[in-house]
């Protein structure tokens, strides 16, 4: 009974160990083929994702046509304010200015979008009489500033969420591959003693290696056994014996 339990418990832990491994593989595999999405997942924004401005303009003599080209965040756009640089201003999403003098012009887009988030592109508008022109606004540098810092904090946490993730991968490896251990030793078990018998020679030798830092040579002491062994029948044949 003990021997069946015994192979239970080990196969049961080779069975987890497996299965540890088994996950970690498969959300690491998972993690290599769509980092962003997953970097995403874990490092959510603080907020909603508002709009980012922009605009293209044309010109022909003194009259302007704009459009707007805002990119929209997670909310539809809802205001646009236009400031044409010359006092006056618009609300429309596509208007067309004419302006009272040729020269060059700072014009200015805000757009909001339902959720109140907004942004701002701006464009120095040059016109002259008779003549053409085209150009777009692009990001006012305000909400440049925004956005870098936006992502600063951003690859920050993002940072922080990667090495834990790492780290516990790494510390679920060491536990699936642990459990995976005990599991393969309980089957097959090891013995903790290994004993070896040595006889009086070898332990004498031993001893003298110790003591002298000089390896012996097995060979050569068995060798001299034989001449020994000679000697001591020499001394007893004159001595009578």
């Amino acid at each position: 009974m003990e021997s069946v339990a015994a192979r239970r418990w080990a196969s049961g832990l080779i069975a987890v160990g497996v299965a540890v491994l088994a996950v970690v593989f498969v959300a690491a595999f998972a993690i290599v083929r769509d980092p962003g999405g997953y970097y995403d997942e874990w490092v959510p924004s603080d907020g909603p994702e508002g709009p980012e401005a922009s605009f293209d303009w044309s010109s022909s003599g003194l009259l302007v046509s704009f459009v707007d080209t805002s990119a929209i965040g997670d909310s539809v756009l809802e205001r646009w304010v236009w400031d044409f640089g010359d006092g006056t201003e618009s609300a429309d999403a596509a208007p067309s200015h004419r302006f009272e003098e040729e020269g060059e012009y700072s014009v200015t887009l805000d757009v909001v979008d339902a959720s109140g988030e907004s942004s701002q592109a701006e464009a120095t508008v040059g016109i002259e009489t008779g003549g053409t022109a085209s150009g777009e606004g692009t990001l006012g540098l305000n909400d440049l500033a925004d956005n870098v810092t936006d992502v600063v904090e951003q690859s920050a946490k993002g940072g922080v969420v990667v090495v834990l993730v790492i780290g516990m991968f790494v510390v679920l490896t060491m536990i699936g591959g642990r459990l995976l251990r005990q599991g393969v030793r309980a089957l097959r078990p090891i013995p903790d003693k290994i004993s070896v018998k040595l006889r009086p020679k070898e332990l004498e030798l031993a001893a003298g290696e110790r003591h002298s830092g000089v390896t012996p040579v097995p060979e050569a002491a068995d060798e001299a056994r034989p001449e020994a062994t000679s000697d001591e029948e020499g001394r007893r044949v004159r001595a009578g014996v």
